[in-house]
């Protein structure tokens, strides 16, 4: 369970940085066209980031409680 984990706090904490780059150097994207990539990762990461931590927990938790057959 930790790997998966410590991926997604590595993908996470390299789309925040990529998105407080962007943030800060607004003049530098907006002018070489980047502008869109960097507003459709930010809102890619909003939506997948935590589908993917979710899915985790729940595997997890499927997996440590398996349904009794009856």
């Amino acid at each position: 369970m930790k790997l998966p984990y410590k991926i997604g706090y590595a993908v996470t904490l390299v789309w925040l940085v990529w998105i407080v780059y962007g943030y800060l150097n607004f003049d530098d994207i907006s002018d070489r066209g980047m502008l869109s990539i960097v507003l459709l990762s930010a809102v890619i990461g909003i939506i997948l980031l935590p589908i993917y931590f979710i899915s985790l927990l729940l595997y997890y938790v499927a997996k440590r409680h398996p349904k009794e057959k009856k």
